[in-house]
Order: structure tokens, then sequence, then C-alpha cells
């Protein structure tokens, strides 16, 4: 089985909208991949002193959402990774607060 990462961001075009990452054998790279654009737009967004929930807000407006689908046609929501959640914990690491 192969799982699918999308990303979806708030652009401006459909261009933008969705963009695929990468095709993956394992749920496990699947999820690292994920893990390192939500990483990835939480770090062009992250400025010094920053509190952890001003970027967290400022991921939940502006930045990329990556979404996990199966090639079997059975995704189902959440397979082991909520984005958003992940990028709450991040936002607090990074900002030390």
């Amino acid at each position: 089985m192969t799982f699918y990462v999308e990303l979806y961001s708030k652009g401006d075009t459909a261009e933008k909208a969705l963009q695929h990452v990468g095709d993956y054998e394992t749920l496990h790279e699947a999820i690292a991949a994920s893990k390192r654009t939500v990483v990835g737009a939480l770090l062009r967004e992250y400025t010094a002193g920053m509190a952890g929930a001003q970027l967290f807000e400022k991921y939940q407006a502006y930045g990329e959402m990556p979404c996990i689908f199966r090639s079997d046609d059975q995704t189902l929501a959440n397979l082991g990774f909520n984005a958003l959640t992940y990028a709450r914990e991040r936002s607090l690491e990074l900002c030390g607060k």
C-alpha cells in the first residue's frame, strides 16, 4: 500500500491550494514528511520573542495543512497524525513558552 501526502495551503490561486508532497511506502514515512511540512511552515512564520500561542495562531491562519491518503481508497480521517495538534505542540517547543 502507498501513502500519499498532499499539502493544503490557503493560497490565492487553485494551484497553491493543493500540492503533492510525495508517495511513501509506510505510514511512518508519510507522517515524518507531514511533520516536516508543519515545522517548515512554523519556521517561516516564527520571529524571535514570539509566544507559542501567537505562532500557532499564525499557523492556523496561513500554515500548510498536510493530509495523508491511502492508495487503497480506504482513507480514514486521522491516520495516526493530526497536523493541528502537532503544530500546537511544536509552536510551544519552538517558542519556549
